[in-house]
């Protein structure tokens, strides 16, 4: 049964999903005055510390952040989703007002579950990999640089999918509304774990359909492999769904985030996991900053 905490992060989700699709529905007029208000609302809720891993809900809560967040919502409801959503004209995309917005998508490895206690205690790691590489890039290019959390613990691609296990939406319909450029997505170990009922050849459908939605809907795709984990299906199924990703980055010409065996390589892998699976502080570090190397000139691309 998950625990209180993956079930509020569930919710929480899935409350998201609710909004952002009644905002960017509603929604009919762009203007610059709006733009510039939404960069500065961005900027300000940086300076209240609600830009990690940035949710809506988190924000709404806070009570310094929430004038700021009335005034989001103000600002959003007056741009419409065909010109506040990335657009793709070739190959280059159009950033207005070059407010970058990144989504991560993933399992717990993504969103930082860590666990003690024979799993009887666990909780989201403060350096989860999408709120360490936000850190980074905004080091570089400055608070405009926004990454989501929105991956969910134990969740499968075909979770993502559907919309089930803590999504309130499927993909399809979440990536038409969502203000990402960006999306990171890194599934394959929970799939691995369902290898009987979701081979690596029903994977691959999935992952295939997952990119075509996404770049559909003007969004850059980057893949990421998963980290290593230290039981049985990792020497024999694991590498499978590995292989997916690899073949379908290299298919679709997609950057990848190569994670498995540059961490599998190092001696002392192991001791980087806290229950087998799950990765320490110290190995999402490391994971965070391999997304950081394959991300940063992509967002320094869109906004040169």
């Amino acid at each position: 049964m998950p625990n209180a905490a993956l079930i509020v992060h569930q919710v929480r989700v899935a409350l998201y999903d609710v909004l952002v699709g009644v905002i960017y529905g509603v929604v009919s007029v762009v203007s610059d005055g709006a733009a510039r208000v939404v960069r500065g609302v961005f900027r300000q809720l940086n300076g209240h510390g609600a830009s990690m891993t940035f949710h809506f809900q988190h924000i709404a809560r806070r009570a310094a952040c929430r004038p700021l967040f009335v005034a989001l919502i103000g600002s959003l409801a007056t741009a419409s989703a065909a010109h506040a959503a990335p657009h793709m004209s070739g190959n280059a995309m159009a950033i207005p007002h070059r407010l970058i917005i990144i989504d991560a998508q993933g399992d717990s490895t993504m969103w930082g579950y860590q666990t003690s206690s024979g799993f009887t205690k666990s909780w989201q790691s403060p350096n989860n990999p999408p709120a360490l590489l936000q850190a980074a890039l905004q080091a570089r290019f400055g608070a405009h640089v926004i990454v989501q959390n929105n991956s969910v613990p134990g969740a499968t691609l075909v979770d993502r999918e559907r919309g089930m296990h803590g999504y309130g939406q499927p993909y399809s319909r979440w990536v038409t509304t969502s203000p990402a450029h960006i999306v990171i997505v890194n599934f394959a170990l929970n799939d691995a774990d369902n290898h009987v009922k979701e081979p690596p050849a029903a994977f691959r459908a999935q992952l295939m359909r997952f990119i075509e939605e996404s770049r559909s809907a003007g969004r850059i795709v980057v893949l990421e492999e998963p980290n290593p984990v230290d039981y049985a299906l990792n020497r024999t199924v694991v590498p499978q769904y590995v292989a997916v990703v690899d073949e379908l980055a290299k298919r679709y010409g997609l950057a990848l985030v190569r994670q498995y065996a540059p961490i599998g390589a190092r001696r002392d892998w192991r001791s980087l996991l806290i229950d087998g699976v799950h990765p320490t502080d110290t190995l999402y570090k490391l994971k965070a900053e391999r997304q950081r190397e394959v991300i940063e000139p992509i967002v320094a691309k869109l906004i040169g």
